[in-house]
């Protein structure tokens, strides 16, 4: 029997990797299946390097995703990721890094960790091949279960991430049999994570048509620390701490367990974090993007409460003081026509400037169309002469004002403050009559 190319640059491959697992000096367990390597870690996580022995392309999966590597010369390369072999050193180093049992020394190999490899065999199509095939298979087996009889995986084992589910079938993998109900909130132990209570709401709205897993983990670490899964068209609610987190989202069709999602499916890493702040709600909306279950995106809304405006206070003669407020604008309240308008006092500004929903309020009319430079460009407001108009206590009659439409800010402008004095100690605006 002759080895084929193909065959020995996958052997060649392989043997290059053990060798760099086995230059970290650290616990990691490989076991090869065919054309599939496993490197097993401590805490439970795996990196998958599968090779399709026809094309010589390979696949790496880890629990942030996976990427296809197509041959080129003496290496692979992606797209995305570049050279094979220098991305697996930096999963490596991740994978290392995310958790302190990964880093621990190895354990002396003995008879029950020694890796099951089962040799890639070319079939010619004889019937002699096939049955050395299945005798070699039934080995395996016959060793595994005298070596480890009755040794369930670990409880919570992440599952490997499956972009191509023929190929990364884990026979290791144990799966519940229901599907949860919506809202299912799992918190997982080794996070430390304290739930309920006072924590800040995160609000979850699956708009996809697939059911989808979001799991937070610590920052820049694939270490889970809560899962919460939302089905399809609905949405969940829960409370966690205040605190930065990472973003992760598992997608799929059949349904695997709350560390890993679905067994058809893959984790997704969410490229940006998220930060959590005390009474500042967030929402996340999963959208569809496409037919397929890893088709969506996510968006993240805070709700941050708006500070209450600080309240004038008078003088006898009608003169106000305002304090600054936080965002370091000083706002005045007044009116226009006599309905109540809160202004944010604009010094740029030459023209005072009223919303389109003010102006609709006051039954401004006779509004003069003109063109207004704005910092998102040019856009059509209107000059309206209004009869009357109040800033705090003082009455002001026949000022011009811009009625602009989308703004959400009336301004009060130099045509209004000229008829005042105005001055300023610190973070307090004085305003009285000229």
């Amino acid at each position: 029997m002759t080895e084929s190319a193909s065959d020995a640059a996958g052997d060649a491959l392989f043997a290059r990797i053990r060798q760099m697992v086995t230059a970290r000096g650290v616990d990691i367990r490989l076991q090869q299946e065919a054309s599939t390597l496993k490197l097993l870690f401590a805490d439970g996580q795996r990196i998958l390097i599968n090779l399709d022995r026809q094309s010589r392309h390979v696949w790496l999966a880890a629990a942030d995703g996976g990427s296809e590597f197509v041959p080129q010369g003496t290496s692979w390369l992606s797209p995305q990721h570049g050279e094979l072999l220098t991305r697996l050193g930096e999963l490596l180093e991740q994978t290392v890094a995310s958790d302190p049992r990964n880093s621990r020394a190895p354990i002396p190999a003995s008879a029950a960790e020694t890796p099951v490899i089962i040799q890639h065999i070319q079939s010619g199509g004889g019937h002699g091949l096939r049955n050395a095939m299945i005798i070699i298979l039934l080995a395996a087996v016959a060793f595994l279960l005298t070596q480890r009889p009755g040794q369930p995986s670990p409880a919570g084992e992440p599952a490997a991430v499956q972009a191509e589910p023929a190929a990364f079938a884990d026979s290791e993998r144990r799966c519940e049999s229901g599907f949860p109900q919506n809202g299912s909130t799992t918190v997982f132990p080794e996070s430390g994570l304290q739930i309920g209570g006072t924590g800040t709401e995160l609000t979850l709205h699956n708009e996809h048509a697939h059911p989808l897993l979001l799991v937070l983990t610590a920052p820049r670490t694939l270490i889970p620390s809560l899962s919460v899964l939302v089905h399809a068209r609905q949405q969940a609610s829960v409370r966690i701490p205040p605190g930065q987190y990472d973003l992760m989202f598992a997608a799929g069709t059949r349904w695997c367990d709350a560390r890993s999602g679905f067994s058809d499916g893959r984790m997704l890493k969410f490229n940006d974090s998220l930060s959590v702040q005390h009474d500042a709600p967030v929402r996340i909306a999963m959208q569809s993007s496409g037919a397929g279950p890893e088709d969506f995106r996510a968006l993240i809304s805070t709700f941050v409460a708006a500070t209450p405006l600080p309240t004038p206070s008078f003088s006898g003669d009608g003169s106000m003081a305002v304090k600054r407020h936080g965002n370091g604008h000083f706002y005045l309240p007044g009116s226009i026509a006599g309905v109540p308008v809160t202004f944010m006092l604009d010094t740029g500004a030459s023209v005072t400037s009223i919303t389109s929903e003010i102006a609709r309020e006051a039954g401004v009319r006779n509004c003069k169309e003109i063109q207004v430079q704005t910092a998102n460009g040019s856009t059509t407001g209107c000059i309206a002469l209004i009869p009357q108009m109040t800033l705090g206590n003082f009455t002001l009659k026949n000022i011009t004002v811009a009625v602009m439409p989308n703004m959400d800010t009336n301004l009060l402008g130099a045509n209004v403050l000229r008829n005042f004095r105005v001055g300023q100690d610190e973070d307090t605006l004085l305003i009285g009559r000229n």
